[in-house]
């Protein structure tokens, strides 16, 4: 392969990673042109965050959709070239067999697990980019090491002419998300005049907020914001809340209620959808946070009449109140400031004098107090 035949495949590669960075075609086409131009290689094109143990992103071609799945769900995680990954300055490209060559790993589990049930591809050449100061891209060409004599110069020849391509698209996939991000963490906000909402990231670092939110932080109350970290009235719930959105699940969402003062605040925490066409350069997740006070006057149930008709105690109407707010008993019962078996207790109790046999047909009859 000369020298004119390398720029072409490298213009070929740059065009399928601008192509990709706005949208017009998929990543999985740049691991494509790769493997066509390399005959008897796999490529694959990976967005990881190394503070987390998922990766963000993953493409290949001619790898198996149950390789690239194990490596994912475990294998990356004891991937020996992780450090040079994690760690590289930005922009480097690896030489396998020049710079840290598969066979001193023969025996690992790595190697043992997950290499060789791929095949014959302990070589390699490889890209890596830094996108942001938690989250790495990088891009492995894997080969037979019997290809290593003319593929390792040919690949980190085309890897150098389609770095610059690649550096410019992730800049480019990066402002299309960001703006796109905070077009959508606007948009969450705009049917939320009456109550304190605003958004944060995985960090509790603000994004947006709306003017109740706005007023809070001038206050400093029932939620205050420095330097745009969110800090809650209630320092516990600002630990467990950033406990929570580290620790989080997928879709993450929950509720909390903050005891401030007199009054008795209702947290409520949804993460916003990522953005799909962008998860390349993914970025952190956004929250939807909302704050209603518990004991305002227009709060949703007619405690009097509750009272009146079925006759409830004040503790039972608070518990009432708590449930119709979307809390867990468990919850309730924390809010209320009561053992949970108590909770039951009085849940049983609220069931007997409105005549019902189950929480979501409670909620039901508290509906028509609001």
């Amino acid at each position: 392969m000369n020298s004119n035949r390398l720029l072409e495949i490298s213009d070929e590669i740059s065009s399928s990673i601008q192509a990709a960075a706005v949208g017009a075609s998929s990543w999985k086409n740049v691991c494509t042109n790769f493997t066509k131009a390399f005959p008897g290689s796999y490529s694959a094109l990976i967005s990881q965050s190394f503070r987390n143990p998922d990766l963000n992103h993953a493409v290949c071609s001619e790898l198996e959709e149950s390789h690239l799945n194990s490596f994912l769900s475990h294998y990356s995680n004891i991937n020996p070239w992780r450090a040079f990954w994690q760690g590289a300055r930005n922009g480097s490209i690896i030489v396998a067999e020049r710079d840290d060559p598969a066979r001193q790993y023969h025996g690992s589990r790595f190697y043992n697990e997950w290499m060789k049930a791929v095949g014959d591809f302990d070589a390699a050449v490889g890209l890596r980019l830094q996108v942001a100061d938690d989250e790495v891209i990088y891009l492995p060409v894997h080969f037979s090491t019997s290809l290593s004599s003319t593929y390792d110069w040919q690949l980190e020849a085309v890897m150098q002419n389609t770095r610059r391509s690649l550096t410019n698209a992730l800049e480019i996939a990066t402002y299309i998300r960001d703006t796109s991000s905070g077009i959508a963490a606007k948009s969450a906000l705009v049917s939320l005049g009456n109550v304190v909402a605003f958004v944060v990231d995985d960090r509790l670092k603000l994004r947006e907020a709306n003017q109740a939110a706005t007023e809070a932080f001038v206050r400093d109350f029932p939620v205050g914001c420095r330097h745009n970290a969110i800090s809650f009235a209630t320092p516990s719930v600002t630990a467990s809340l950033t406990r929570c959105l580290r620790n989080r699940p997928r879709d993450f969402a929950t509720k909390l209620v903050m005891q401030a003062e007199n009054d008795r605040w209702l947290i409520v925490v949804n993460q916003l959808p990522q953005l799909s066409g962008f998860l390349l350069a993914r970025g952190r997740d956004q929250f939807l946070v909302q704050m209603r006070k518990l004991t305002s006057q227009n709060e949703t149930l007619d405690g009097d009449i509750l009272v009146q008709t079925y006759g409830l105690t004040r503790s039972e109407l608070s518990l009432c109140r708590a449930l119709a707010a979307g809390l867990l008993l468990a919850d309730a019962a924390a809010a209320n400031r009561i053992s949970y078996e108590n909770s039951r207790q009085k849940l049983k109790s609220i069931f007997r004098k409105t005549g019902v046999g189950s929480q979501s047909d409670l909620k039901a009859l508290l509906r028509i107090f609001g």
